[in-house]
């Protein structure tokens, strides 16, 4: 503390000697030092400020993602390009996701939005792990003429409706039923009960294969054992849209998508 006090005197000493030596006012000064002290500490408050406001919007920007799921041939990356350029293409199956922002203008709030799509191949199922705590809906994609993909799709459904980060956050699901414009589409009602009955027969399967092990855990990602799985008794929200991106026809999936945003 004295040493502190004597280097204050010392340096007050040698202003005084400056003063004398140059003419300097002592009080013009600690009139600028007081400035500029305040001109410092506005600067490291907005500093501040700037950071906190940097890392909320990172992480607001990264928590809207919609994640495009489905079989190959569904119209996963057709879907997108069209929503990004409103243009057709043509393509062929991915073996990596594609990502994109999208600025879309039939929602509430007209907004750039994040959308990945996924590539449909089994292998690669895996890799949705890295997505889901960022995702804010999953778009589950499927051709409605295609009667062969009923099973592939149903176990897809019953996998997420059994993942646990899915689950625990509450990731809605729109089943997105495309390809309506070709004359041996099914509705999405008859979609729906065809799905619901494919998940009920996985569901029992599960059941026995389980029955040593289940919990509460389980039992809340099967559903009860005794009532026949329904949609609306999924372990999250679910909804199902029809739609044709060929004849762009896909206001009602862009709407239920800006219902989360």
């Amino acid at each position: 503390m004295e040493n502190t006090v004597k280097i204050l005197n010392e340096v007050i000493g040698k202003i005084k000697d400056y003063n004398k030596k140059y003419g300097i006012n002592i009080d013009e000064f600690h009139n600028v030092l007081f400035v500029t002290s305040i001109l410092l500490a506005l600067l490291f408050i907005f500093y501040i400020i700037f950071i906190l406001f940097a890392i909320f919007f990172k992480k607001s920007k990264t928590n809207k993602v919609v994640l495009l799921l489905g079989p190959c041939e569904s119209g996963k990356t057709t879907f997108l390009f069209k929503l990004k350029t409103d243009k057709m293409c043509r393509t062929v199956p991915s073996m990596k996701e594609n990502v994109a922002f999208v600025f879309l203008k039939n929602i509430k709030k007209s907004k750039y939005i994040q959308f990945v799509d996924f590539p449909g191949h089994p292998k690669l199922a895996f890799g949705i792990k890295k997505y889901l705590n960022i995702t804010n809906v999953i778009v589950y994609m499927l051709d409605s003429s295609d009667r062969q993909s009923l099973k592939y799709v149903a176990e897809n459904m019953l996998e997420l409706f059994m993942n646990k980060a899915i689950v625990k956050r509450q990731i809605p699901i729109i089943i997105f039923c495309n390809k309506t414009d070709l004359c041996n589409s099914r509705p999405k009602k008859v979609i729906k009960e065809d799905l619901e009955r494919e998940i009920e027969i996985l569901k029992m399967s599960k059941y026995n294969s389980l029955e040593d092990d289940m919990n509460d855990e389980t039992e809340c990602f099967l559903g009860v054992n005794s009532e026949f799985f329904r949609f609306e008794r999924a372990p999250i929200h679910v909804e199902i849209c029809s739609a044709s991106i060929k004849n762009n026809n896909v206001d009602e999936v862009i709407e239920l998508i800006g219902k989360y945003y």
